[in-house]
């Protein structure tokens, strides 16, 4: 019964954590990172200041908090892909994809990372930190960096095996594609015209495995 009643708390207070970061995400796409503060995100969640600081010591615990919210999302997504059934050209496929639709989803709190001074020195100060509480939550956002980029290494390392990629490095194949969809992804931000994650994915991916360069002509083909 005891177990039964903890399992029920913890449940709740995760539910009312998950609301406090999302009303957070809101107040600061809305009034900016300096101009946000804790009763405003209090009001927003529906609760008491006093249980807003129960989760949270400050707003930039609650900034941390929605990083590693947003990365645990991808790490989560990449490794159910990894160790789905597809073919290893649809498994890279698709990891493009989920990364382009994560960040599609959250575009209004990644835009501020290019866009909100404020949020930039904060986030310049909080990556030279020497406190204990950062340098774990830097540690455990590393961890899962990590376990992104291995996800995606093991799914080239399985498509050289079958014949599907070049034989080469597939550290530095994601360290490349890793590149081209960060790249992306900052770029969409000036763009007048969008095209969908999906219409994204199938333009990159096409590029990706055919290249840009023409190819020789063989005999009987015409220019």
């Amino acid at each position: 019964m005891k177990k039964a009643a903890q399992e029920r708390k913890e449940k709740i207070q995760a539910e009312f954590k998950n609301q406090m970061l999302q009303a957070a995400e809101k107040v600061i796409i809305r009034r900016g990172y300096r101009a946000a503060t804790m009763d405003e995100i209090a009001r927003e969640a529906e609760f008491s200041k006093a249980t807003l600081y129960k989760y949270f010591r400050n707003k930039g615990e609650i900034l941390l908090e929605i990083i590693l919210q947003y990365i645990e999302e991808i790490r989560a997504r990449m490794a159910e892909i990894q160790h789905s059934s597809l073919e290893p050209e649809e498994k890279l496929k698709q990891m493009i994809q989920a990364i382009l639709e994560i960040q599609s989803r959250k575009e209004n709190i990644s835009r501020m990372f290019i866009l909100d001074k404020n949020l930039r020195d904060f986030m310049h100060r909080l990556f030279t930190q020497d406190n204990r509480d950062f340098q774990q939550a830097l540690k455990i956002f590393k961890s899962k960096r990590e376990e992104i980029s291995r996800a995606g290494c093991q799914v080239i390392k399985e498509g050289i095996e079958k014949g599907k990629f070049i034989k080469t490095s597939p550290e530095t194949i994601i360290k490349y594609v890793e590149a081209m969809v960060a790249g992306l992804h900052h770029t969409r931000y000036w763009e007048t015209k969008r095209l969908s994650p999906e219409e994204e994915t199938e333009q990159m991916f096409r590029f990706l495995m055919d290249g840009i360069a023409r190819k020789p002509l063989q005999k009987g083909e015409e220019k």
